[in-house]
């Protein structure tokens, strides 16, 4: 028995293993970690762009001007040559650098938000798909199964001890059932081809049989949205500040050179300059203070977030706990369809029944087969996405 559990649990661990692993390769294709890292050099670039510019902020003029004075008989050359450096002495810029670090780190969680997305779209296509097939399959061994059931009417149909109502009823449900098959094969062709565009060269792998292990507290300790929206709304409160602090002066420094041909003048010029520049926009401060307000407005919402995150495991949950517990109550019953449609065959069969009585015993035995189907790939897909999620894997 001990066997059988650890080789039960191997199985689901390494179906499991091949869950991630086709989407590891589904994130490769798309290429979300390739469009992250490169955001990321960009942001960096950017960041080192405004830490040289703190002391390394040059400009260079020049000018000319012909003059015809008044006195002269010839006009005159004026030549301007300047050289400044603007110089963050007192850190004004420096709240750039935050926001773009918080940036990064917005872009970081949106990332994992469409990881998250990316497993959940994957894991529930993949278990329609593998339900669909199930069910043609289950829909065929039915149509076998009945096609060798009308083959004994059509031999009593020869000998008088049904009429021929009865088989072209039977063959019209089979054409009907035969249809169904068919539909059946087309959705899960769909799928297949859809899932091929997310992974072009692996297999589809099997929905792992696992139990729920996933807590509520990891489960929602892993909330790639609210994270989007900490940042965001810090990442406003900082520029906020910096707004608020743009009376904080810059310092200019320079070197500037006047080549002048005024033959009045005593020759060319040469100065150094040093200037305070101090912002007086009072818009500053009212642009401040709606950046504060968007920023409270972020702030707000991470109690909806938190609770969505919460309905969330608790439908998922919720939806796992249903199906284990209707499908112990439709395996119970299992047993009992199937004796009943075996029963029901054979009285069929010897006219003790009519049609409508066998195809009604028929139509409730495939249903209770179809629902336990249904619940067991719930149960599965719910308990797989709580997990993975709580495990945090799909992040990394």
């Amino acid at each position: 028995m001990l066997k059988r559990i650890a080789i039960v649990s191997l199985l689901s661990m390494i179906a499991h293993a091949d869950m991630l692993g086709y989407f590891q390769e589904a994130n490769r294709h798309l290429q979300y970690d390739k469009t992250y890292s490169l955001y990321k050099q960009s942001n960096q670039l950017s960041q080192n762009a405004i830490e040289k510019s703190q002391y390394a902020n040059f400009s260079a003029d020049m000018g000319y001007t012909r003059t015809h004075a008044k006195g002269l008989d010839n006009g005159f050359n004026t030549t301007d040559m300047a050289f400044t450096d603007t110089l963050d002495v007192f850190g004004k810029n420096s709240y750039k650098i935050e926001m773009l670090a918080l940036d990064l780190a917005s872009q970081k969680a949106s990332l994992s938000l469409q990881k998250e997305q990316l497993f959940i779209s994957l894991v529930t296509m993949i278990a329609i798909y593998h339900r669909t097939v199930e069910q043609k399959v289950l829909y065929q061994t039915l149509f076998k199964k009945e096609t060798k059931i009308v083959k004994k009417l059509q031999i009593l149909e020869k000998t008088g001890e049904i009429n021929n109502l009865d088989v072209l009823r039977f063959n019209n449900t089979l054409s009907r059932l035969q249809s169904h098959i068919v539909s059946l094969e087309n959705q899960a062709i769909k799928m297949k081809k859809q899932l091929k565009l997310y992974v072009p060269k692996h297999s589809i792998p099997s929905l792992p049989h696992v139990k729920l292990q996933g807590s509520k507290k990891a489960f929602l300790a892993q909330n790639p949205q609210n994270d989007i929206n900490r940042y965001d709304a810090h990442k406003k409160s900082v520029e906020a500040k910096g707004m608020e602090e743009s009376y904080i002066p810059t310092l200019s420094t320079g070197l500037a050179y006047q080549q002048l041909d005024d033959p009045t003048s005593f020759g060319n010029n040469y100065s150094l300059n040093v200037g305070v520049h101090f912002s007086l926009n009072q818009g500053d401060s009212q642009e401040a203070e709606a950046l504060k307000v968007a920023s409270l407005s972020r702030q707000s919402r991470s109690i909806e977030i938190k609770l969505q995150r919460e309905n969330e495991y608790i439908t998922r949950h919720q939806a796992y706990i249903n199906a284990n517990k209707e499908l112990k109550v439709l395996k119970a019953s299992l047993k009992s369809y199937k004796q009943s449609e075996e029963s029901t065959t054979e009285a069929y069969l010897k006219q003790y029944v009519d049609f409508n009585a066998y195809l009604q015993v028929l139509t409730e035995s495939l249903a209770n087969k179809e629902q336990i189907i249904a619940l067991r790939y719930q149960r599965d897909l719910e308990a797989t996405i709580i997990n993975t999620i709580a495990l945090g894997k799909i992040y990394q």
